[in-house]
């Protein structure tokens, strides 16, 4: 039996959205991984900008094997008896956002019906060769726990700044209703190298699932079009009692907000990014937490109030509509 017949399965889905370049940056560290039982799903969310043929022109050039599919082809089992290149490419009729295409990357693999692992990674990010290994690692263990662990995270690193942490998990700030990443902006080192972390979620970047979690948990909830899709499944899988884990040594290097062009910070934060945000927010905390909804709306309203002062009068009249429109 070879290494990879006696390795566990992997499947690693990436969301592109017109930035097939970083795609490809992104695709070229995943070949490079030490893993070798893996197979790369690559969506497209429907890129106005021409970046499927890019990237099928790309794997032409470089892959010794790859497959091309439309939506409606990924989850036929005719289109994909007995394939099994390195890299498949997936073509999304539309973009229905972030949940919908890793979905239609999920129902691929589900299709296929013989991973063991699923890895949901940002296409801004890079990998380190043996950040897979550390994952499955990692997660073998953890199916002995009394608790079982359904997502796993890795240690995130700045890509320009790959001495500084992005994020090693996330709270959630019920007297506010905000979140933030642990440790972000400090200078990596051991202190960050714990077995465990307090966390409430496990940021989107890096996700790592189980067959088992997807199988009782399920998909990303499709009601978010971006942000909260990853609280939304970290409280799913406390509720199906499901813990979250941390793998110190799977190291990834994100370009943070490189897809939609934003800052996460007030004033910098794009109009998109602004609008999903709350939407988002609204969604998730009258799904989990609907005793709090007049709390949620007075937060907002102040944060409307915020944007005024501002001179921000489009995003404050929005916050007002997504109050009143949000279902």
């Amino acid at each position: 039996m070879t290494v990879q017949e006696q390795q566990p399965k992997v499947y690693i889905v990436v969301l592109n959205y017109m930035s097939w370049q970083d795609t490809v940056e992104c695709l070229e560290s995943l070949l490079r991984l030490n893993y070798q039982n893996k197979e790369i799903i690559v969506v497209d969310n429907d890129s106005p900008n021409g970046s499927f043929l890019h990237l099928t022109s790309w794997a032409q050039d470089n892959l010794p094997s790859f497959l091309a599919l439309k939506e409606s082809e990924a989850t036929q089992s005719s289109a994909l008896s007995g394939q099994n290149p390195p890299v498949v490419f997936i073509k999304a009729d539309k973009n229905a956002g972030f949940a919908a295409g890793n979905n239609l990357g999920i129902r691929h693999v589900l299709q296929k019906n013989d991973h063991d692992y699923l890895w949901l990674l940002n296409n801004d990010t890079t990998v380190d060769h043996d950040s897979l290994d550390e994952l499955v690692k990692r997660a073998q263990f953890d199916q002995s726990s009394v608790k079982p662990v359904g997502i796993w995270g890795s240690k995130l690193l700045y890509y320009h700044q790959p001495e500084v942490i992005q994020a090693l998990g996330g709270k959630l700030d019920l007297r506010t209703f905000t979140t933030h990443h642990l440790a972000e902006g400090e200078p990596d080192g051991p202190q960050h190298n714990v077995p465990a972390l307090q966390q409430d979620y496990v940021i989107g970047a890096s996700l790592f699932v189980s067959r088992k979690f997807l199988e009782e948990v399920g998909l990303l909830s499709e009601d978010y079009f971006l942000y909260f899709e990853e609280l939304d499944w970290a409280q799913r899988a406390e509720r199906a009692g499901y813990g979250l884990g941390y793998v110190w040594s799977s190291r990834v290097y994100h370009k943070e907000g490189q897809t939609i062009g934003s800052s996460s910070s007030g004033k910098q934060k794009s109009a998109l990014a602004d609008y999903h945000g709350i939407r988002s927010k609204i969604i998730f905390f009258r799904k989990f937490y609907p005793q709090r909804t007049l709390q949620l709306y007075l937060l907002l309203m102040a944060s409307a109030l915020l944007r005024v002062s501002r001179l921000q009068f489009k995003r404050a009249a929005t916050v007002f509509k997504l109050i009143l429109q949000t279902k």
